[in-house]
């Protein structure tokens, strides 16, 4: 049970939070809808609250900076699945040092201003390609997926087609269990975690074939065309600074990021545009509306909307202290919504909010986390969303009558998602004043 030391005498007592259910469940409705399940404690206990077993909410966005700020340090991420058991081999990112490395290594920005500008009309070419073929079929969620492996996963690994990009679709798709539930059966006992397993041994087996020839070919004093160069390339004092696994698993885990929550980005964009009218207003320009229109979609659809770190010692968090080895709760959809930390009314799908020069308090906006473990590809994330935004001025998005509400997995995801996109050439020049 998580405790917490207050009072002037440094009384020791239970955190604030819902009386603690068999087996030290969340609330019943947290496997329903999590992050409404949270605002709705949050009301009723304030900031900082207990809602299961070793698990503890934080609401406020300096709390949440601090957390994902000192990742690997002070908090560390929770045991990644499939747990230890059940893997074949050891992974990357359980390597701290090693995975920072390769993080720090795998930038956009050292590829090169020639690398970008080869890259960008690129994705425009697929994003116009796949919108113009949605006049004739639905999108749905994994259309979106799809499209944003193809359009900029060669930032990744140039060549990225065939049977590699085959086993690449099979692992990602299998990234994301299907639903949230508080109850789950062991590891070893998960069909899911099974067919998971096998599916990325599938893969890392094709990507480590896939480096080991790149390795044989690359010329090193050639730049690099794309991030497996860059991971190639980098040395240390003893010669190679990566091994075959490190690089291909590093490839997996940026390529799986691209598909998954990149894909879930695109899909709320083209939700956000069937369920809300907004139009550019005459004095902003095209490039400024699509920034604004993307900051607005991950702001009111963020994929990743519940994310946790676990405590390495006790920390104090307003007037209690939460203890060492307790999981801490951080919902960036909660941060988005809460009007305490925004100019407008964050209820509203508005993007000329971000047309302005304040928007927000420090840290209530995290569509990409933040801290040493935030996300590598938010360059890349950001190139597609806006270019997308972008090519979607003069062109309609229809979509299931109702509310947009989500798909509460790992990544959240439009439920029931399918949209069709059609040219409305009335809506080219369509501003506001």
């Amino acid at each position: 049970m998580p405790v917490s030391t207050s009072g002037a005498r440094g009384s020791v007592q239970p955190l604030p939070g819902p009386a603690p259910r068999p087996f030290g469940l969340p609330p019943d409705d947290f496997d329903r809808d999590p992050v409404a399940s949270l605002a709705r404690l949050r009301g009723e206990y304030g900031d900082v609250y207990a809602f299961g077993a070793g698990k503890v909410a934080l609401a406020r966005p300096e709390w949440a900076r601090w957390v994902l700020a000192h990742t690997n340090r002070e908090t560390l991420v929770d045991p990644p699945e499939p747990p230890r058991a059940v893997q074949r081999r050891g992974l990357v990112r359980d390597n701290v040092e090693t995975w920072m490395a390769t993080k720090r290594t795998a930038q956009w920005h050292r590829l090169g201003r020639d690398i970008a500008e080869r890259t960008v009309p690129g994705i425009r070419l697929h994003l116009e390609q796949f919108l113009d073929r949605a006049e004739h079929a639905a999108i749905r969620m994994r259309d979106c997926e799809r499209v944003l492996l193809d359009a900029a996963g060669a930032i990744f690994i140039r060549d990225l087609e065939g049977d590699l990009r085959a086993k690449m679709i099979r692992a990602a798709a299998l990234l994301i269990p299907q639903g949230m539930s508080s109850i789950a059966p062991p590891a070893w006992l998960s069909l899911w975690t099974h067919r998971r397993i096998r599916a990325n041994d599938a893969m890392i087996e094709a990507l480590l074939a896939h480096v080991a020839s790149r390795r044989a070919s690359r010329n090193p004093d050639e730049p690099p065309s794309d991030l497996l160069d860059l991971l190639l390339d980098a040395r240390d004092d003893d010669g190679p600074a990566f091994t075959d696994l490190d690089v291909a698993q590093t490839l997996s885990i940026n390529l799986g990021n691209l598909y998954t929550v990149g894909g879930a980005g695109l899909a709320w964009l083209l939700a956000a545009h069937g369920a809300h009218d907004f139009a550019r207003p005459e004095t902003t320009s095209r490039e400024d509306w699509a920034r604004a229109v993307v900051k607005e979609t991950l702001r009111a659809y963020p994929p990743v909307a519940l994310t946790s770190r676990v405590l390495v010692e006790d920390r104090e968090f307003g007037d209690y202290t939460v203890s060492a080895d307790n999981s801490v709760f951080i919902s960036p959809l909660l941060f988005h919504t809460d009007p305490r930390w925004w100019r407008e009314d964050p209820s509203r799908f508005d993007p000329a909010r971000w047309l302005a020069d304040k928007v927000h308090e420090p840290h209530a906006y995290l569509p990409y986390g933040a801290g040493p473990r935030m996300c590598t590809g938010v360059h890349i994330s950001n190139a597609v969303l806006e270019t997308a935004a972008d090519l979607l001025d003069g062109r309609t998005v229809t979509s299931r009558s109702g509310p947009i509400k989500p798909q509460w997995d790992a990544i959240a995801r439009p439920r029931r998602f399918r949209v069709r996109v059609g040219r409305d050439e009335s809506a080219r020049h369509r501003v506001r004043p």
